[in-house]
C-alpha cells in the first residue's frame, strides 16, 4: 500500500521524475484542457486532461510495462533523469568554455549563457573571476547557499 501511495505521489509530481520538459500544470495552463474550444474548462475536460497526464507519467515510470510502478522503477527513472541532466550540463559548460581551460570567464558566460551572467558575481564563490563546474553546481537553480556556506568537499 505504501508503495502504491508513493508511486501515485510521484505521478502527481510527474515532470521531475518522468523526464518531461518543464511544463506547468498551474492555472495559467488550465485552458489547454478546453478541448471543445468554448473558452471554458468543464470538470470533465479537467479530469480528462489530468487522466491523460497521469497516464503519460505512469507509462514512463512503468519501465517493465507490467502495469505497476515500483520504488525501484521510480529510482531508475530518477537516476536516468539525473544522468541526462548532468550530460546536458557538461555539454553546455564545454560549449561555453571557448578557451577550453575548464572554467568560464564573465565574457564566456555573457556570450553563451547571458541569463547566467547576471548572477556571475554571486556564483563566483572564490571571487577569482572564473566559474568552475563545482561553483555552478553548488549555486545553480534550487541551491541557495549563502557565501559563508561551504559544500562538504571544502572543510576547514
Amino acid at each position: 500500500m505504501k508503495t502504491t501511495l508513493y508511486a501515485l505521489a510521484i505521478l502527481a509530481a510527474g515532470t521531475a521524475f518522468a523526464g518531461d520538459s518543464a511544463r506547468g500544470d498551474g492555472p495559467h495552463n488550465a485552458m489547454r484542457a478546453d478541448t471543445d474550444g468554448d473558452g471554458r474548462v468543464s470538470r470533465a475536460e479537467a479530469s480528462a486532461a489530468a487522466d491523460s497526464r497521469t497516464s503519460e507519467w505512469f507509462d514512463k515510470l512503468d519501465l517493465n510495462k507490467d502495469g505497476y510502478v515500483t520504488q525501484d522503477e521510480v529510482q531508475q527513472t530518477r537516476d536516468a533523469r539525473r544522468g541526462e541532466m548532468k550530460q546536458k550540463f557538461d555539454e553546455r559548460f564545454t560549449e561555453a568554455d571557448a578557451n577550453k581551460d575548464g572554467q568560464l570567464s564573465l565574457d564566456e558566460v555573457q556570450q553563451k549563457m547571458p541569463r547566467l551572467a547576471e548572477r556571475f558575481g554571486t556564483l563566483d564563490k572564490d571571487k577569482n573571476g572564473m566559474l568552475s563546474k563545482e561553483e555552478l553546481q553548488r549555486g545553480g537553480p534550487g541551491r541557495h547557499h549563502s557565501p559563508e556556506s561551504k559544500g562538504p568537499e571544502s572543510k576547514g
